[in-house]
């Protein structure tokens, strides 16, 4: 009979798994804690969480969310990281701290959305724009438009005031 405190960490995954957008599955032998707690500040940083998790509730917790694929990763010491927001960012944040690292750490697959990634999919996920780079390029894509409009505009209007100075001054030439 499971105890309250698994259930309650059974719990916990699951609502994890509920809202991530990416979840990454990695064998974290080798590192120190205060290499893990590096790593865990890193992906904070970037919006997304680290934890070790035991393989049979993850089990449990990824049946009850529905992402049974990720239960072939499942072996040997399990670390996941949960990206909520910064897909990119968190990824970028694993695949350089993994690399920086210099042990043999590697990212067994995970899920992204509803799709299974392999490991090798890390550093292509890496590669992807920020959230924010997005942003900004949409931002850029709808701003350039409108600062040409501006732009006409402003020059039509120009062009009609020279037109009403000259028309002014003609005007008030021929009269005097």
């Amino acid at each position: 009979m499971p105890t309250a405190a698994k259930e309650q960490a059974v719990a916990e995954l699951t609502e994890r798994m509920s809202r991530m957008q990416m979840m990454l599955v990695a064998d974290y032998r080798g590192l120190t804690v205060s290499e893990l707690a590096e790593l865990r500040k890193a992906v904070r940083d970037k919006g997304g969480e680290v934890i070790v998790a035991k393989n049979t509730l993850t089990r449990l917790a990824v049946r009850n969310s529905g992402h049974e694929a990720v239960e072939q990763f499942l072996e040997g010491p399990t670390l996941l990281t949960f990206s909520y927001d910064d897909i990119p960012g968190v990824a970028k944040a694993v695949d350089d701290y993994f690399k920086a690292a210099k042990k043999d750490i590697k990212v067994k697959g995970g899920i992204l959305g509803t799709s299974v990634i392999q490991g090798k999919d890390l550093e292509q996920i890496a590669k992807m724009p920020t959230r924010t780079d997005s942003l900004a390029k949409i931002l850029g894509g709808v701003q350039a438009p409108a600062s040409r409009i501006v732009g006409a505009l402003s020059g039509v209007m120009r062009n009609i005031a020279y037109i009403l100075n000259a028309y002014a001054e003609k005007e008030g030439g021929a009269s005097a």
